[in-house]
């Protein structure tokens, strides 16, 4: 429940009235929420929600629907009624697609239907709830779909750019150090906020490993959303890849992922051990690996998510010689993991969303150019 005020009033939008029963009794059921109404289609949900007078705090929407689908009601509703909104899904690749694509255009997070396991109800009613509170205390302004940031050409990408050219260009880029990883870890409201910052890392002469909480199903989806939209392979990791520059590498769910320094670079390690940090990849494992497996030569980057499962990690690296970067509270859509961060002295920086990974490609050119002036004599910057 709010701080001193009512409950949170949940919209229930699906097809299958069985769904629509079951949410209403968890969310009747859950403190702090309570049931605002229902409808069995987009086109009765937008009939109800345009009102004026109806008082709606968060939605839970199955994003495949009869008539108008999911993603263009959602994409509807967030220009003229921005809430947070929760995405329930099937488990099939094409729901997959669709919820990612409703994370992209505002969706605050996701949970997945009931496949018919006996357990998977437990599973379900658990997931609900704790979604529906996660979504309902989001920052819903930070929510809202980001407008494409104009282009910009960071220090790095103009020496990537220009690199063929040779002489000093080339020398800057050969100074890059060879050992560079940047790790990613992310919750709710994460996937556009990865996706924005991994575009800026763009061609990235490093590996980039990101974790992000999600069901097993979708981090496959995920990284082949990442490789559409950032324009970089990107690849849900194996145990024992080599993870190489230039490709982002997804935890798989239900898995953890750490990193080991071999011989000529990083290889990922899955392990199916239980959940750490209530999570399952877990940020806090992929971070402390990195620490001992790069030290100084990584990057972590801690996104918006409920909770505080990365902060310890990012602490760990930050200890290491790692640099550091926490979003900041307005570009959070929850700003958990970072916060606990901070409060740790985790960051070395604590920055908004638009402005991390400039900051990242700083960080790690400025490092390259500090080798390359020591290898050719000049002062240690």
């Amino acid at each position: 429940m709010r701080s001193n005020g009512p409950p949170y009033r949940v919209f229930v939008v699906d097809d299958s009235r069985t769904i629509r029963r079951l949410i209403g009794a968890i969310v009747e059921e859950t403190e702090g929420l309570v049931l605002a109404g229902s409808a069995e289609s987009a086109e009765d949900a937008w009939d109800v929600l345009r009102q004026p007078n109806v008082d709606v705090d968060v939605l839970s929407l199955d994003i495949e629907l009869p008539g108008m689908n999911g993603i263009d009601f959602l994409k509807k509703l967030m220009g003229v009624r921005p809430m947070p909104v929760l995405v329930v899904s099937g488990h099939t690749d094409a729901s997959a697609d669709l919820t990612l694509e409703a994370l992209q255009n505002g969706a605050i997070d996701c949970i997945q239907k009931p496949d018919g396991r006996p357990d998977e109800i437990d599973r379900f009613i658990a997931d609900t709830s704790a979604g529906l509170m996660r979504a309902a205390q989001s920052n819903r302004r930070a929510s809202a779909p980001a407008a494409p940031a104009a282009s910009q050409t960071s220090g790095l990408q103009a020496i990537m750019r220009i690199a063929q050219g040779g002489g000093a260009a080339q020398t800057a880029l050969a100074g890059i150090d060879p050992d560079a990883i940047v790790c990613i870890g992310a919750s709710t409201g994460g996937v556009p906020a990865v996706c924005k910052v991994v575009s800026g890392l763009a061609p990235a002469p490093f590996p980039i490993v990101v974790v992000q909480h999600m069901p097993p199903t979708f981090t496959a989806r995920l990284a082949a959303r990442l490789q559409q939209t950032t324009g970089l392979p990107s690849i849900e990791a194996e145990d024992g890849q080599r993870l190489a520059a230039g490709t982002v590498w997804v935890a798989p769910g239900g898995k953890h992922l750490r990193l080991v320094k071999k011989s000529g670079g990083y290889v990922a390690a899955l392990s199916d051990e239980a959940p750490f940090s209530g999570h399952k990849p877990s940020i806090d494992i992929m971070f402390e690996s990195a620490a001992r497996a790069a030290g100084g030569s990584a990057t972590g980057i801690l996104l918006t998510g409920m909770g505080r499962d990365g902060a310890e990690g990012l602490l760990s690296m930050h200890r290491a010689g790692a640099y550091t970067i926490a979003q900041d509270e307005a570009s959070s859509v929850v700003y958990g993991m970072p916060k606990v961060a901070a409060s740790l002295g985790a960051a070395d920086q604590i920055l908004p969303l638009d402005r991390i990974a400039d900051a990242a490609l700083a960080h790690i050119s400025g490092r390259g150019s500090r080798s390359v002036r020591r290898s050719m004599g000049g002062r240690n910057g």
